[in-house]
């Protein structure tokens, strides 16, 4: 069974995120909206980190286009640092101390523990540590720019899959305490199959159409971040039904 593929994985996460982010980047400095989508992006493929040829090991994103192609694939460049450092410092570990406490029963491969509620906060948590050890190493402190890493990471790694949960494959989202699936019926990898591209455009196309609305029309900010919730929420729930045929 195919695998949603690292483009549509990091544009529909990406576009996810604006979406939300849109409202508030008055608010906010451009450093930490710089980071909170670094974080998305990242966190967007990270969960692909138990499968050898997962994008997250590579330093090109394929598929994408124009702008888009080159500002992510600018970004790219240090994906199989954390792609290698999930997957040895992180992934083999939890898997292995899986397979111990299940006395041989759970085993490592693709869609466990790295694709479930556990999986994501594992793998938040560790790589918040290691970033930390980086930083005292470097004379740095840790500051919020940190925090913000750490939370696009999570809700990247989170949307990553709800994304998988559309699959046939689908996502074992409590693993290992129940290894009951969510699945659909979307063969994203496959040729014909377009909804993801069309649900990944309509986020987009939402984003823009709410920055439009508040920094060139004026719509007030409060209304502007109900909208974003509410488009997001209404998008997700309309892709959701449409892969379950």
């Amino acid at each position: 069974m195919r695998r949603v593929r690292g483009d549509q994985h990091v544009l529909i996460t990406l576009f996810s995120g604006g979406l939300l982010l849109a409202p508030h980047l008055g608010s906010i400095a451009p450093g930490e909206a710089a980071v909170l989508l670094f974080g998305l992006f990242v966190g967007s493929l990270a969960p692909d980190a138990d499968a050898t040829d997962a994008a997250i090991f590579h330093t090109q994103i394929r598929s994408l286009s124009g702008t888009s192609r080159r500002i992510v694939n600018g970004a790219a460049k240090v994906l199989p640092l954390f792609g290698y450092l999930i997957r040895y410092g992180e992934y083999y570990p939890a898997a292995g101390l899986c397979w111990l406490l299940s006395g041989g029963r759970l085993r490592a491969g693709h869609r466990g523990i790295l694709h479930s509620l556990l999986g994501i906060l594992l793998i938040t948590v560790l790589s918040g540590v290691y970033l930390i050890v980086v930083l005292f190493l470097i004379g740095r402190t840790p500051d919020h720019l940190l925090a913000c890493a750490l939370a696009g990471f999570a809700v990247g790694a989170f949307l990553h899959l709800a994304e998988d949960s559309c699959t046939p494959a689908g996502i074992a989202w409590f693993y290992p305490v129940s290894r009951w699936r969510m699945r659909g019926r979307l063969r994203a990898g496959g040729r014909g199959d377009h909804r993801p591209r069309l649900f990944a455009t309509a986020l987009g196309c939402s984003m823009w159409g709410c920055l439009l609305l508040q920094h060139r029309l004026g719509a007030p900010t409060e209304t502007m971040v109900h909208l974003s919730v509410f488009l997001f929420c209404l998008l997700w729930t309309f892709f959701y039904f449409a892969t379950r045929s």
